[in-house]
């Protein structure tokens, strides 16, 4: 019992440790033109992500957000982008408007 408690106590260490990495942020990122992100579900658009065109203090957030969302992980274009659901023309799908869009 207490062999097994130590495995899984030392695997989900090294999962969660993974997730944490994984989250960490490139400081690096380029500046990103800014514009609106929205969830489109049939006629409903949802904003989301950091709003830079409202708060150009953001950017940094928006940079990292956009690249999380849009940038393929393979570094090549298809479904594995960072949000593959979202990606897919399959039910829910990320789509972005101009700053000037006020939904």
């Amino acid at each position: 019992m207490l062999a097994t408690l130590i495995v899984l106590t030392g695997v989900m260490a090294v999962l969660v440790g993974g997730r944490a990495n994984v989250a960490l942020g490139d400081p690096n990122l380029p500046n990103i033109s800014p514009h609106r992100h929205f969830i489109q579900n049939g006629d409903r658009l949802i904003q989301v992500g950091p709003r830079v065109c409202d708060d150009p203090s953001l950017q940094p957030a928006f940079n990292q957000f956009h690249s999380n969302i849009h940038i393929p992980v393979s570094g090549s274009p298809g479904p594995e982008h960072g949000a593959p659901g979202l990606h897919n023309f399959k039910g829910p799908e990320i789509t972005s408007r101009p700053c000037s869009f006020t939904p």
